[in-house]
């Protein structure tokens, strides 16, 4: 794939899983290895791993949106950086969620193979 379809899944990956947390959109965005550095160890390796994060986001915050601020690309590889927005509702890690909004800025960068995600790693920037 090109540099180009990697800018667009990396943009994808934000806005169809992190925020409208659509599990449909799984199996075209990651290869069926896919393994997460940051997701794996508490989720498993492969298409699960994405699930997991779906339906955590899913539990534990509401009004989610996404500001991507950048996107870089080149061969294999694409950043993205941007600002999570939400309010924490529910059970993070053991925290009880108050309804507090928080903003996190966050990088996520992505390995592809044959135009989908193979490997990942997420940095928080704050």
């Amino acid at each position: 794939m090109s540099i180009g379809s990697n800018k667009v899944i990396a943009r994808r990956i934000v806005q169809e899983i992190l925020v409208e947390g659509r599990e449909e959109s799984i199996p075209e965005l990651f290869t069926a290895d896919f393994y997460s550095h940051a997701w794996s160890p508490m989720y498993g390796p492969g298409l699960g791993v994405a699930a997991g994060i779906i339906r955590f986001t899913k539990g534990a915050f509401k009004n989610v949106r996404c500001e991507i601020l950048d996107v870089i690309a080149e061969e294999d590889r694409a950043a993205t950086f941007f600002t999570y927005y939400a309010e924490h509702v529910g059970d993070m890690f053991g925290l009880a969620g108050e309804g507090r909004s928080f903003k996190e800025p966050i990088v996520h960068i992505l390995r592809f193979r044959g135009g989908k995600v193979c490997e990942h790693w997420r940095v928080e920037t704050s």
